[in-house]
């Protein structure tokens, strides 16, 4: 399974890195390594955001289809992005 086909929730372990080229010199300068677990938290387009305790990363889709990962478990919480509720007001005459 590859990390690009990990859903909002799931908390995947990174096995391999398909690409050795540059890719993989960003991929570790960001913090992901062999081994490393991480939970998804969001699927914005094409991007990803992940969690590892306290650290967040965005992750593009053309570097999640180089991922390996497996999937360690799931958490059934809903995503942790909310719209803001509060309401919108207008200004003169389009109230």
């Amino acid at each position: 399974m590859f990390l690009i086909d990990a859903r909002c929730g799931d908390v995947v372990e990174i096995k391999e890195f398909l690409d050795k080229g540059s890719i993989l010199k960003k991929i570790e300068a960001m913090g992901l390594r062999k081994g490393d677990t991480f939970e998804v938290i969001r699927r914005w387009g094409r991007n990803l955001l992940l969690k590892n305790g306290n650290n967040r990363l965005i992750i593009s889709s053309d570097i999640a289809k180089n991922i390996e990962v497996e999937l360690v478990g799931t958490t059934f919480k809903p995503c942790e992005f909310k719209p803001c509720k509060r309401k919108r007001w207008r200004w003169g005459w389009l109230k």
